[in-house]
């Protein structure tokens, strides 16, 4: 009895292990990543800060009802629909393509991230209009460069902004 009492405990513990390394995914940019982009855009690093973190949280990775903005699975070309922080669609490249490819007729849609025009675009026209009516033209953008920066994208001199925008491809993570 002591000996398979002790084998059903090695393996209750070996499969919580297992699972605890399968929870141990992290959402949002690395430290290093954060880093970078507060070099290449401190502007958008302080406007990040003041005005988006505190729904996409300080590494962009998704607060409650927010999505996860910033590192690895974030801005995918096409939407996906998610469950919040710690749904598989954030990060499973499988389920996010199978969600690209069979949403139903009628679900919610938005044209696809391709650029930081398309980018721009919807920033500007779904941000809660309590947090818009904060920010200007060039926080935006300032926002749109740090968040590219962090996506491993080096704007181009003078930043990314109307005039290049839509040369600017999002870069797929």
């Amino acid at each position: 009895m002591a000996f398979r009492f002790a084998y059903i405990r090695s393996i209750v513990l070996a499969g919580l292990a297992a699972g605890a390394g399968c929870a141990a995914t992290n959402l949002g940019a690395t430290p290093q990543d954060l880093a970078r982009a507060h070099d290449l855009s401190a502007q958008g690093a302080t406007v990040f800060t003041n005005e988006c973190a505190s729904c996409h949280g300080q590494r962009g990775e998704g607060l409650g009802n927010a999505s996860a903005i910033l590192g690895p699975g974030a801005l995918p070309e096409y939407p996906r629909d998610t469950g919040g922080v710690g749904d598989p669609t954030l990060t499973d490249p499988q389920l996010i393509q199978i969600q690209a490819q069979t949403r139903p007729a009628g679900a919610p849609w938005r044209d696809p991230f391709r650029n930081a025009q398309d980018l721009y675009t919807f920033t500007t026209t779904h941000l809660p209009k309590s947090r818009a009516a904060n920010l200007k033209d060039a926080d935006y953008w300032a926002v749109i460069n740090y968040m590219l920066a962090v996506q491993g994208v080096t704007p181009p001199s003078g930043g990314i902004g109307p005039a290049n925008a839509a040369s600017i491809p999002i870069p797929k993570r």
